[in-house]
């Protein structure tokens, strides 16, 4: 039987998906010595990438060492080689991978796709030089304060933005337009809108919008005055024949009542009351009406057809007439975003940088034109075999690309494989796209070529843990009311998920779910209800002789991070026999604590006098904080009082601190505010301190610069007490792949269905020629979940149903992380099916005892030790280094610091000017930055001015050629080098400027000559280096 090239891995949680990966590459590594050259196995994250080269690694060494016998057998059978030849070639090829190690290729799909579109800069009409741009916050704050910043006056999008602002404001109880406007732009930089986006390229949306708001209050206006109409001809004929609303059934709420709303111009869809009316007069009059049959005989002579030809103008126009309400509210939206896409496309070109968002996109545009063999050559690298990793969360662009590689690989009969699990599919928000795995792969390979195995033993977690994920998941959609989305889960969710137990962990695990009340709780008291719960469950499993690096609490998002994490602190400042230090990268924002806004307001005042605001900030701080005081007085006071309040040491030398070093202030002002006594802020502290010393090394400014830095990169956690014995605080998106002895779930209350308010609005792009075929362009409607009759009600219901695959999906991966034992603090189902509670409490509901599920036994471990008890810093240390040491200027090497700085300063000024012209102008922007004093200027203007006229570097800096500053460019391996200039000269030749102070060295030749390497793979022109020796006033071509 002739074998399959296509292996689909479909693994549950806890399968060994790693392992199988490993497997498979070490397998097919061994064909031949160099074969691991032609192997590319990608995942998502660079730790997953980092774990498998190390699985790999280890599961080698163990073929070497004999550890691993039955992997051996197996590799000689399926290679038809002795076991003797498989540990032979084995040793061969971990010699290989060490003296190799570049051609190792397990990477995540960025960085490979990265690879490819870098040597494809030309073909796609970028410069040939390029940044790539990881941080997508930063791209969205700065597009939007071009945005803020660039409105005129009664422009079309000033108004648009008021209009918007005003709807917001109407309708929801907090506002704030940037964080509305950070929201909308995140849709710009999905999969979703990159596939429309072409189709809205170029618009002229002024026009459309005016055109496209004509057309819905046309549809708008007609729709309500011909019901309306119709309506008062209706209800005309009740009045003038002696009756009125009350004589009817239900009165207001019935249907005479409706009848009068909607001739008063009050528009709604007929109720069930209208339509039980329109064929039974009886049901138009209550049965103890004492005139009934009088009605019901002028109901039937002067209602009944009226009414019938009444109800179907809703039934024939109404779904329309609905929809252009829909369209309406989000015609202000529409004209935003397609601004807002123009504001980023400009940055991309300004900057000369690529999104890590745009790699997907701009690869399939290479791909789809070229042959794959052509786009290997050009890379420099051909693959014969891809694995790919977590293969749920691939984008449809990512399959796209990846879908022409492996049919280019199987055409030749190599192997690929992939594997996943659409149960862990948690990654929508981002483009992953669960159907790929679920059908598209079968349904675009050819079917010959596809083997699919399942791997069901799970090798994780105890027995009493799988059996329970067993009997929960596999019933699950049995559940669910709606229908539609019970259909779609029981494809996923049955029989066939259930898992087998491995041997070792028969009898094993503990899992206890406790169901509170919902309504019962004020949120102080929830809040207690969820410190208790982990507190307690914490201690329970140390009482146990777990540690507690053995435990890991899942929570949904970075909220609820917070609140577990500041438990957490204060329990570990006030409780020495548990251990509550906890690592967390999800937890705490450090820019939202007191002490650093302290700090801000310090930073600020500094700068200017003044600031009013600032220096009240810092007072309350003062009085609040460290005097622990609830005096207010300070409030009403001048601010020459407000000052006399603060420390001795502050007040009396402001001028002599603000002069100060960035980091010396800080450790000036910690020391006189006594700072480091506040114990609950200690770590926010740290932190903080370590964000100062991360700027220092990036900029050489004072307070202001630091704070323009801030604002820009204040998005930092709180990263708690990295050390092994530490409980793991983290997000469910974030312990995909991990695993615990001990899960804690504090909060498991997260909506089946899509949250549809305030910053969590889901945007849908629908097609308007649906509406009116004279619109020919996608537009933006926010998802309800109750949804509007429209003629988009198949877009609303399949993202509900995708809504409730996203949620149960989330509940499955942080079930399914733990080894022994799983502890949720979960509520009482309400009258809805709202939450994953409700849903987890509908099926267990008849083995619930006393608002608990207990199942196994919660064990302890084997030679039970005594609880080490924790100490914690009560105090920040902090201390004057000028009171402590003398530094030298010299070292015994002779090097003179002051030249370094003297360095990097001449380095900034350079690369700040473009050409001659600009000499006086980069030299006064340095000094605006604080990276040169004003009385510094002289002396760097005559020297740059000396190099920058000999005429060896004139010609360098003539403002007719195209040049362009530190510039980063990436070589094969992924590394960065930094070049000083390059300028492309009338030729179209590129020459390299590399500037150096002090004396001539070899190496200075040999790092010059580096980069004229890595930038002849990128572009295809003659490339010359040149070493400009500033001292020297010296030119040396390389």
């Amino acid at each position: 039987m002739k074998k399959k090239p296509f292996l689909i891995y479909k693994s549950s949680a806890g399968s060994g998906k790693t392992y199988t990966l490993a497997k498979n590459y070490i397998r097919l590594s061994l064909k031949s010595p160099y074969h691991f050259k032609k192997i590319l196995a990608v995942t998502f994250t660079n730790k997953a990438a980092k774990e498998m080269k190390e699985r790999i690694l280890d599961m080698v060494s163990d073929i070497i060492n004999q550890k691993e016998k039955e992997l051996i057998l197996e590799y000689a059978t399926t290679l038809k080689v002795s076991s003797n030849e498989i540990i032979k070639r084995t040793k061969n090829l971990q010699k290989n991978l060490m003296h190799n190690y570049s051609y190792f290729s397990i990477t995540t799909i960025d960085t490979f796709f990265y690879s490819i579109v870098q040597s494809f800069t030309r073909d796609l009409k970028f410069r040939g030089i390029f940044n790539i741009e990881i941080d997508q916050e930063i791209v969205t704050n700065e597009v939007i304060e071009k945005f803020l910043s660039g409105l005129k006056k009664n422009s079309d999008v000033s108004k648009w933005l008021i209009e918007f602002s005003r709807e917001k404001l109407m309708s929801e109880k907090d506002f704030m337009i940037f964080q509305e406007l950070k929201n909308m732009l995140k849709n710009l930089f999905t999969e979703e809108f990159k596939s429309l986006s072409k189709s809205i390229e170029n618009k002229n949306y002024n026009s459309e919008i005016k055109s496209l708001k004509s057309k819905i209050y046309l549809v708008k206006s007609e729709f309500e005055n011909l019901v309306a109409s119709k309506a008062k001809e209706i209800y005309e004929l009740i009045i003038n024949n002696g009756y009125d609303v009350v004589d009817f059934s239900y009165k207001e709420s019935g249907v005479a009542g409706f009848i009068k709303k909607t001739s008063n111009g009050i528009i709604s869809y007929p109720g069930s009351r209208v339509f039980e009316c329109i064929n039974n007069s009886n049901k138009w009059v209550s049965k103890d009406k004492e005139n009934k049959e009088e009605i019901i005989s002028f109901i039937d002579r002067n209602l009944m057809s009226n009414m019938k030809e009444f109800v179907s103008l809703f039934e024939k126009k109404y779904i329309k007439y609905n929809t252009a309400l829909e369209l309406k509210n989000y015609l202000y939206v529409f004209g935003i975003l397609s601004e807002l896409q123009k504001q980023v496309v400009n940055y991309r070109d300004e900057n000369e940088v690529i999104l890590i968002s745009d790699l997907s996109e701009l690869l399939y545009e290479i791909i789809k034109d070229d042959n794959i063999p052509f786009v290997f050559e050009k890379v420099g690298n051909t693959y014969d075999n891809f694995l790919i990793d977590e293969f749920q969360d691939t984008s449809k662009y990512q399959w796209e690309n990846f879908k022409a590689m492996i049919k280019e690989s199987l055409s030749y009969g190599n192997e690929n494989l992939v594997v996943g699990d659409i149960k862990q599919s948690i990654y929508r928000w981002r483009g992953s796209d669960s159907k790929i795995m679920d059908s598209t792969i079968n349904s675009e390979i050819d079917e010959s070529l596809i083997k699919t195995k399942n791997l069901n033993v799970n090798w994780r977690s105890g027995e009493n843990i799988v059996e329970f994920n067993n009997n929960i998941f596999s019933s699950i959609s049995s559940f669910v009311e709606d229908e539609k989305i019970k259909k779609h889960l029981n494809k996923i969710y049955n029989d066939d998920i259930k898992q087998e137990v491995s041997s070792d962990m028969k009898k094993k695990g503990y899992v206890e779910i406790l169901f509170q009340e919902k309504n019962l709780f004020s949120k102080e008291d929830r809040l207690d209800n969820i410190k208790d719960f982990t507190v307690k469950s914490i201690q329970r499993i140390q009482d146990k002789g777990f540690a507690a690096g053995d435990i890991g609490i899942i929570v949904r998002d970075n909220n609820e991070a917070k609140i577990i994490a500041e438990i957490l602190i204060k329990e570990s400042r006030e409780n020495n026999k548990y251990n509550f230090n906890h690592v967390s990268a999800d937890a705490l924002d450090i820019k939202s604590s007191p002490i650093v806004l302290f700090f801000i307001s310090v930073f600020k005042y500094m700068h200017n006098y003044r600031d009013r605001l600032a220096l009240s900030e810092i007072v309350h701080f003062y009085y609040k904080y460290v005097l622990d005081s609830k005096d207010i007085s300070h409030y009403s006071m001048s601010n020459e009082d407000k000052l006399s309040c603060l420390p001795n040491d502050f007040k009396d030398n402001i001028f002599e601190i603000s002069r100060l070093p960035i980091y010396e202030m800080v450790e000036s002002i910690i020391r006189i505010f006594k700072l480091n006594s506040l114990k609950d802020y200690v770590p926010y502290l740290q932190a903080f301190q370590d964000s100062v010393l991360e700027y220092k090394q990036y900029r050489n400014g004072d307070a202001s610069s630091f704070i323009e830095w801030w604002d820009k990169n204040n998005n930092k956690k709180l990263n708690l007490t990295e050390q092994k014995d530490s409980i793991n605080l983290i997000t469910i998106h974030k312990s995909k792949g991990l695993e615990f002895n001990y899960v804690i779930m504090p909060f498991f209350s997260w909506k089946l269905d899509n949250e549809s308010s305030g910053y969590k609005e889901n945007i849908m792009w629908i097609d308007l020629e649906r509406f009116d075929d004279e619109f020919k362009f996608p537009y933006p409607i926010k998802y309800k979940s109750n949804h509007p009759k429209s003629l988009y009600i198949d877009y609303y219901e399949k993202e509900r149903i995708k809504s409730y695959e996203d949620n149960i999906n989330l509940m499955y991966v942080s079930f399914t992380r733990p080894k022994l034992g799983l502890f949720v603090n979960a509520s009482i189902k309400g009258k809805e099916m709202k939450t994953v509670s409700d849903l987890l409490y509908s099926n267990l509901e008849k083995d619930i005892v006393s608002n608990n599920i207990k199942i196994g036994t919660f064990t302890s471990v084997k030679n039970n030790s005594k609880i080490k008890e924790t100490y914690n810093l009560d105090k920040y240390p902090s201390f004057s280094w000028k009171e402590r040491i003398r530094i030298r200027t010299n070292s015994e090497d002779k090097i003179d610091f002051n030249s370094i700085s003297r360095g990097k300063k001449i380095h900034n000024i350079l690369m700040y000017i473009k050409n001659i012209n600009q000499i006086d102008k980069g030299i006064n922007l340095c000094i605006s930055k604080n990276i040169i004093s004003r009385s510094e200027k002289n002396y760097f203007l005559d020297m740059i001015k000396e190099i920058l006229y000999n005429p060896k570097v004139k010609p360098f800096f003539d403002s007719n050629l195209e040049s362009y500053n530190e510039i980063e460019i990436i070589n094969k391996n992924g590394n960065i080098s930094r070049l000083d200039r390059i300028v492309e000269m009338k030729d179209k030749s590129i020459n390299i400027i590399d500037y150096k102070t002090g004396t001539e060295k070899e190496d200075d030749i040999l790092q010059v000559e580096n980069y004229k390497n890595i930038l002849k793979e990128i572009e295809d022109k003659n490339i010359t280096a040149y070493l400009i020796y500033i001292d020297l006033n010296k030119v040396v071509k390389v």
